[in-house]
């Protein structure tokens, strides 16, 4: 009897781990393994550079602004010696974000140019949203914005209030790269 118990309790062991474990790829794996590579440009962005236009901005933009931790941008360029790898990279972040915890709330293709917007979290607190844009001939770039219970209304009146900070090296990567994306 006591066998058999022994024997029961591994096999719900084995079945719980088995069950819990994600099969998906991790996207913050993903952005680690990544920043290692020279075709890739990753940088992290502190919510500390982004600021608001105007000094007049309402108490709940403020504070829309406060539930934003930091900002990460992996870009990839497609140059004459990598669209192999670039093909390889695309269809790994693909698979990164099938996984349902990412929850869609934009897609949108215009030929050769495609935007993907989803989150993390509930639709009235997000902890991230992932851009993933890409194009046939560019590259593709990703962005998740990091935060605490963020609301996707607020959101978009901070948007329209926000202002970056032009003098920041983090920023100044990014408009270079996107620059030289011919």
């Amino acid at each position: 009897m006591l066998r058999i118990l022994k024997y029961l309790t591994f096999i719900v062991a084995v079945s719980i781990l088995t069950v819990s474990c994600d099969s998906y790829p991790s996207l913050q794996k993903y952005y680690v393994d990544s920043q290692s590579n020279t075709d890739f440009i990753a940088i992290d962005i502190p919510a500390s550079i982004v600021s608001l236009k105007d000094g007049d901005a309402s108490e709940e933009v403020r504070s829309t602004l406060k539930t934003i931790k930091k900002i990460n941008f992996l870009g990839f360029q497609i140059t004459e010696s990598n669209t192999e790898e670039y093909t390889l990279e695309q269809k790994k972040v693909k698979e990164i974000l099938k996984n349902p915890k990412y929850q869609d709330l934009i897609k949108l293709n215009f030929g050769s140019r495609s935007l993907v917007v989803k989150f993390l979290g509930e639709e009235d607190a997000i902890d991230e949203v992932i851009f993933y844009g890409a194009d046939k001939e560019l590259g593709f770039a990703l962005v998740r914005v990091l935060g605490n219970k963020m609301d996707p209304a607020k959101m978009m009146a901070l948007v329209q209030e926000i202002n970056l900070d032009g003098d920041s090296s983090s920023l100044q990567q990014i408009t270079s790269f996107m620059k030289n994306m011919k």
